[in-house]
């Protein structure tokens, strides 16, 4: 797991927070605070199968089993880019994780390339 932030610009609070390994094993609290998510851009590279990409607003994921909030599906090696008018508020904290299952369950990582996530946040 590879997570970088870049800040947009001083005189905003929105950040960019891209993942380039994307799997199974949830990426939590990435912003340290409560806020709103902007857009979220998931390329699947050379995926083998269809992937399920989930946000959570909690901490404490456990992948298969917490609620996501939000569930996008990437078909094998697609980018998709959700845009969010607005913003979407999380209140606790931002996690994320990605699968080959929709829904709640499912916890096979992607395979056959990795998986980048970029997530425009405040």
């Amino acid at each position: 797991m590879a997570i970088s932030t870049t800040v947009l610009d001083g005189r905003f609070t929105n950040k960019i927070i891209q993942d380039t390994d994307t799997n199974a094993t949830p990426t939590v609290d990435i912003t340290g605070a409560t806020g709103s998510v902007y857009s979220i851009q998931i390329a699947a590279g050379a995926t083998a199968a269809d992937n399920y990409f989930k946000l959570y607003d909690v901490g404490g994921v456990l992948v298969g089993t917490s609620d996501p909030v939000f569930i996008i599906k990437v078909p094998a090696s697609t980018t998709k880019e959700c845009i969010i008018s607005g913003g979407m508020p999380f209140t606790d904290s931002l996690s994320f994780a990605c699968v080959t299952t929709g829904g709640t369950v499912g916890t096979t990582a992607p395979s056959g390339s990795t998986v980048t996530t970029r997530i425009v946040t405040s």
